[in-house]
């Protein structure tokens, strides 16, 4: 199974029809590693969705995020406390 969460395409670019294009490409990837299933999310709200799930994860750069309008702060969070619950553990590396 794969998912697709985001796909962004930069601002010039996206009246190339780009989109599409990176679409086939990632289909074409995933038919080459013999999978067949692919789940696609969306922030928007879809006319007929023939299936809904939750799912949690964590954002690597919540003001970008915020910025794009794809996140949104709920009531009692400031954009300072969202970046800080999201920070990744540092990382030290064996001398």
């Amino acid at each position: 199974m794969v998912e697709v969460n985001f796909l962004c395409v930069h601002k010039k670019l996206r009246s190339k029809r780009v989109a599409p294009v990176l679409i086939k490409e990632l289909t074409r990837r995933v038919h080459q590693q013999g999978i067949s299933q692919a789940i696609y999310s969306t922030s928007v709200v879809l006319p007929k969705p023939i299936a809904s799930c939750r799912y949690w994860h964590r954002s690597l750069n919540p003001r970008k995020l915020i910025e794009l309008n794809f996140s949104s702060l709920t009531r009692n969070m400031t954009l300072q406390r969202a970046v800080k619950l999201n920070r990744l553990p540092e990382v030290r590396l064996p001398s």
